[in-house]
């Protein structure tokens, strides 16, 4: 396994026919930057989710609320429980549901989304988070349309150091492309690296390996849009928890139900939405023109990288 310190991306080989980065295009079909934001009760309430909504960002209506101003396309979270117990009594055709569990590997979960696919099959899943690439291939089978990939990598969350699970994101694409290839389908899953993206270059390179998507969470944490509550005498300083934490866990169900495999911190709140956006389109248009790519598809398939070792990897960041 590497981890993404560990790949760089390398130009293209031959000479590109783009003169500058405006003609590329860094975004999906509905226009909007290939960033999910996470379903975290510390990014997004009920109060600033129609900021997200309105950037060049995805926001997930995390589990806990749900605004009025919520539209089919939307993507609201739910647990797997409230997902069998409550959704599924209604019609979710045309829906983007986020079936938000940490353990996206129990039979269970494919079972509830195989029979929800087959009543609802215009609803849109994604599901995860998983941390096997042949578990990429149970995603497909099941019907997701998107899968949450990395357990452990967030900086708010203590799963791996806690149980010793954990799967890089460099080793789950590589996997993934594979099965990808083996799969050759046009209804294979949409793949979003979850966990740690909380750099530009590592949002970057995790699309240049094959992702869809990246979701980050303390990036957006950090902007000034984002509801985490400001920690006293620190007022530059806003609380970040993982929704597994006792903090978490106290914002979705009124108190702590089981050990936490989470932690609080604080963030330097020193950014905000457009700046984000901003800088984040224009350095993917950037890596975009150097390697001779102008779309995302074509980012995702024809990227070169090679591994690099730590120092020269600590090299590049100044």
């Amino acid at each position: 396994m590497y981890s993404l310190n560990e790949v760089s991306l390398l130009p293209s080989m031959h000479p590109v026919n783009i003169n500058h980065r405006s003609e590329v295009n860094p975004f999906d079909e509905n226009g909007k930057l290939p960033v999910f934001v996470s379903p975290m009760t510390c990014i997004i309430n009920d109060d600033n989710y129609k900021l997200f909504k309105d950037s060049k960002f995805i926001p997930i209506v995390p589990r806990n609320i749900m605004p009025n101003y919520i539209t089919p396309n939307d993507w609201i979270a739910c647990s797997l429980q409230d997902f069998e117990e409550v959704f599924m009594k209604y019609d979710l055709d045309e829906l983007h549901i986020l079936i938000d569990i940490a353990n996206g590997h129990m039979e269970r979960l494919y079972k509830v989304v195989k029979e929800a696919k087959s009543k609802f099959p215009d609803l849109k899943l994604m599901i995860g988070n998983i941390a096997h690439p042949q578990m990429y291939i149970e995603c497909f089978l099941a019907g997701a349309d998107y899968v949450r990939v990395g357990i452990g990598g967030g900086g708010a969350c203590s799963t791996s150091c806690k149980t010793g699970v954990h799967c890089s994101h460099e080793y789950m694409l590589r996997g993934i492309r594979s099965a990808r290839a083996a799969i050759n389908s046009n209804r294979a899953p949409k793949v979003i690296i979850d966990g740690g993206i909380d750099t530009y270059d590592k949002a970057i390179k995790c699309l240049a390996l094959g992702a869809d998507y990246v979701m980050m969470g303390k990036m957006f944490a950090k902007c000034q849009e984002a509801c985490g509550y400001i920690v006293q005498k620190l007022p530059n300083k806003r609380a970040y928890y993982g929704m597994a934490s006792e903090e978490g866990q106290k914002d979705l169900y009124g108190k702590i139900i089981r050990p936490s495999e989470g932690i609080k911190t604080t963030v330097l709140v020193d950014t905000n939405l457009h700046k984000l956006e901003t800088e984040f389109e224009a350095a993917l248009r950037s890596a975009m023109s150097y390697t001779g790519c102008k779309t995302l598809e074509e980012f995702r398939k024809n990227v070169e990288w090679e591994y690099q070792t730590i120092s020269e990897f600590n090299s590049y960041y100044k």
